[in-house]
């Protein structure tokens, strides 16, 4: 065999080996939502392969989980198809993912006890009310979305997939990780909708309640879920 093939021929088998070893069990946790939340994650893909629930019933009985192999940059790859279930437009959906080395949720001991938070992943589609862009903490206003995302609209019964973290800023979480780990201790990531805002201006959070702005710019008034779904405005 001819020198340079044999180079060729020695590189391509090095770079295979390498890719595979890179490869490795990955697990995504995917928090469902209860019955009232207006948001429903109808499918998890890592690229272009549609994640399956492995079947294992977690403790709290509200969230499955998935194992797969994939690369080091797994995390830039998850994304969610998420649907409005509810009965008004959306405005606004954010999403996260909290970084671990392995996968404990077997035990009902805090993560955070066992198994040190690496990092977290978050993303979001659409623009919050300026009412939302407030801090609780020191009451000043934050940069309006519309300088930096597009202008969103997610109607009933529709779907829209969004990835788990933001392509833009994926360079700036791999070197926060690498502070404290190389990315291929990432192995687990908790997952899920954290907020969404509808057209009207209320907003839902992932503990599965409803606000609607109060009238101090640092404050939300929680609503019931019945008096939230009626047609018209749910805040009279």
């Amino acid at each position: 065999m001819p020198r340079r093939y044999l180079l060729f021929a020695v590189t391509l088998a090095a770079f295979f080996c390498s890719s595979v070893l890179a490869q490795g069990p990955k697990t995504l946790l995917v928090e469902h939502a209860d019955g009232n939340d207006p948001i429903r994650i109808v499918r998890a893909s890592e690229g272009t392969i549609e994640l399956t629930s492995d079947k294992h019933q977690l403790p709290n009985q509200h969230a499955w989980e998935s194992t797969f192999n994939a690369g080091d940059d797994w995390i830039k790859d998850l994304s969610f198809v998420i649907r409005n279930v509810s009965n008004r437009n959306i405005t606004y959906v954010g999403v996260y993912c909290t970084l671990f080395e392995t996968a404990d949720w077997q035990t009902e001991i805090p993560k955070h006890q066992t198994d040190p938070i690496l990092g977290q992943a978050n993303n979001a589609v659409g623009w919050r009310p300026e009412h939302a862009l407030y801090s609780v903490t020191h009451g000043k206003a934050g940069t309006p979305d519309s300088t930096r995302r597009p202008a969103f609209i997610l109607k009933p019964n529709e779907e829209f997939t969004i990835s788990l973290a933001d392509p833009q800023v994926y360079e700036s979480l791999r070197s926060h990780v690498e502070e404290r780990a190389p990315m291929s201790k990432v192995n687990a990531c908790q997952s899920a909708v954290s907020m969404v805002f509808f057209e009207d201006g209320t907003m839902w959070q992932s503990d599965h309640h409803y606000f609607r702005a109060a009238e101090n710019p640092r404050k939300w008034t929680m609503i019931p879920f019945e008096d939230w779904a009626r047609t018209g405005d749910p805040t009279r």
